[in-house]
């Protein structure tokens, strides 16, 4: 049916460019008796006449036929589809006002098509007829109402109902309650979760901290929506971006500084931290004799940093290398501070008993794990300190993308980690800006206290989006308990195509709906319907797994303020048009990377002379 729509218009477009031009065609010698006879016998009735009436009916049949044929797409600009339209109506009703010629059939021909081409991209986004779509892909009713607030997240989505496909929203009114984002490789979260996310806080003003595992993916797509949408900020934010593997375009930040260390409690969780991370598999041994003495090694030599000459030496690189000091040496400076007696207790008690082997291997087992961060680059960008992790400060906001590298998880993940750490506790506190905090794949770093921030951030205007590809990645990598922890605060969840276990726990979690059926039973002199109901899932595991790239399920928080219903929502996100900036992360050291590489280096030197230099100082000391 679709097709003699199309027929039926291109046939009136021949007739236009033939009819009314037929002198060019005579001309041309493309004409003959049977064409004289029919475009005379039209030309004495009168009928075709005016071109408007002609024109105006094939524009009809081309609507027709762009408008109910089968195909969608969400993808399309509506700018396109106007400009389209609008050209191709402007230049196939005009093309009626010019002379007959070549002009004159160019101009219609390219009118109808540009109409054409837009009618066709229009009836995709607004198809008038589903009634192909299959049963498999119908959903629920869902939010089809755009409710935003100064905090909201707002992403359009297109689901399937009832053989139609409608348009609806997402719309996380409550960011703050916390975002889990599910979904195996290839699903689409960076595209249609996280990138929309980073558009939508970035037009609302948000600070943000952004871990970029696989950078510099979500790093550019910042950098690009800040420069689009940098006026939505009241106080312009500053932009920060750790890349370990890039000393030239990465900043300088110091995880150990001592505005962090208030506190000898704090040095303690800082080296629960390292230590985790360093070595993941630690946790299943943490009441290990050795485990524990590795973390009380590296708590006591970083409250020692913190207390000696103010702080001078306070920074990772140089706890790395005071840790490969002769411990001799080290514990006989250690000695002589007061303020670290209940640290060095149980390693003094074994210096007093002359139990070197057990102490020898007391302090390996800090040694051994954090022998790996002995690295030149590594010592270059924790040696410094370009920037405070206040990033949510009103009078000084900022926005950090902290990059990782999957070929180095291991190494950049442990100081990535305890940044990330430190920035919890800065961020988490009253009478700041609202906040942003995106994680991209979780598991592959250990962060202490992410589930008391998701909990108690709310308050402080923290919105946390953490993404994984499965729970039970997740469970892998946080104990048990924790990861339960994390996966029942989240109050927003995002899930992509997901197999097994965590398929179904989502499929329970949406509830269930009562489905009608019916049955005609046939006797012998009549008929009887049967009419049933049964509960069944709203989203069944299959259908989960079965989610196309982009298309997500989930269920949203909503406030008192805002009642969204229904809050579970299963269909293809839009995530809109990229932005309109296309910059990459610049330079921020005027240097050449030969020149770049002689300062790491010198760099590396200065530490490692330092530390070995006030160990000598205060050997000699001791000695006088």
């Amino acid at each position: 049916m679709y097709t003699w729509f199309f027929l039926l218009s291109g046939g009136i477009l021949v007739f236009i460019v033939y009819y009314y031009a037929y002198p060019m065609w005579v001309a041309l010698g493309l004409s003959n008796w049977l064409t004289d006879n029919i475009v005379r016998n039209f030309y004495l009735s009168g009928s075709m006449a005016a071109q408007l009436p002609v024109r105006l009916a094939c524009l009809f049949f081309v609507s027709l036929y762009a408008f109910v044929r089968s195909g969608s797409s969400k993808h399309t600009d509506w700018k396109l589809i106007v400009g389209l339209m609008v050209s191709g109506l402007a230049l196939f009703l005009g093309a009626g006002m010019l002379p007959p010629g070549i002009i004159f059939v160019i101009i219609s021909v390219t009118g109808y098509l540009l109409y054409l081409f837009g009618a066709i991209a229009l009836g995709r986004l607004y198809r008038s007829f589903d009634g192909d779509l299959p049963d498999y892909w119908d959903t629920f009713p869902q939010c089809e109402e755009l409710i935003e607030n100064e905090d909201s997240i707002n992403i359009p989505i297109t689901y399937q109902y009832k053989k139609k496909l409608r348009k609806g929203y997402v719309n996380v009114v409550s960011p703050q309650r916390g975002t889990m984002v599910l979904g195996t490789p290839g699903s689409g979260k960076s595209y249609s979760v996280y990138g929309p996310y980073i558009r939508g806080m970035v037009q609302k003003g948000y600070a943000l901290c952004v871990y970029d595992y696989k950078a510099p993916d979500l790093t550019e797509r910042v950098l690009n929506e800040l420069l689009d949408n940098y006026d939505c900020y009241p106080m312009k934010p500053k932009m920060f971006v750790v890349n370990f593997d890039d000393p030239l375009h990465s900043h300088r930040f110091n995880p150990i500084h001592p505005r962090y260390l208030q506190d000898p409690v704090d040095s303690t969780e800082i080296a629960e931290l390292i230590l985790k991370n360093a070595n993941r598999g630690e946790e299943k041994n943490s009441n290990d004799f050795f485990t524990l003495s590795a973390r009380c090694y590296v708590d006591l030599l970083i409250w020692f940093l913190k207390i000696y000459k103010k702080g001078k030496y306070c920074t990772f690189p140089h706890l790395i290398e005071l840790m490969g000091q002769d411990y001799r040496a080290v514990f006989d400076i250690l000695e002589r501070y007061d303020e670290l007696e209940v640290k060095r207790n149980t390693f003094m008690d074994a210096m007093k008993d002359n139990a070197f082997e057990q102490l020898q291997g007391q302090i390996a087992s800090a040694r051994v794990p954090l022998n790996r961060f002995s690295s030149k680059t590594l010592y270059w960008i924790l040696s410094g300190d370009d920037f405070s992790l206040d990033i949510n400060n009103p009078e000084e906001p900022k926005i950090v993308c902290i990059a990782n590298n999957p070929r180095r998880q291991s190494v950049y993940g442990t100081t990535l980690a305890l940044m990330m750490s430190q920035l919890f506790k800065q961020v988490n506190v009253p009478g700041k800006m609202h906040s942003g905090i995106l994680i991209d794949e979780l598991p592959t770093i250990y962060l202490k206290g992410l589930d008391n921030l998701i909990d108690t951030g709310r308050s402080n205007k923290v919105a946390v989006v953490i993404g994984a590809q499965d729970k039970s990645q997740l469970v892998r990598d946080y104990d048990d308990k924790e990861s339960e922890v994390i996966f029942n605060t989240v109050g927003n969840v995002f899930a992509g195509a997901v197999k097994g276990d965590t398929a179904k726990e989502l499929a329970q979690s949406f509830g269930k709906a009562e489905k009608e059926s019916h049955s005609l039973q046939q006797g012998d002199t009549s008929e009887h319907l049967t009419i049933s109901y049964q509960l069944r899932d709203v989203l069944p595991p299959d259908k989960i797994e079965a989610l196309s790239q982009g298309s997500f399920c989930g269920y949203i928080a909503d406030t008192f303020k805002q009642k969204i219903h229904p809050k579970v929502f299963c269909g293809e996100i839009d995530a809109g048009l990229p932005p309109k900036s296309n910059a990459s992360v610049p330079k921020l050291i005027d240097l050449s990377e030969v020149q770049m590489r002689l300062l790491v280096e010198q760099n590396y030197k200065r530490i490692r002379l330092e530390v070995a230099n006030f160990v000598q100082e205060e050997m000699g000391k001791g000695k006088g």
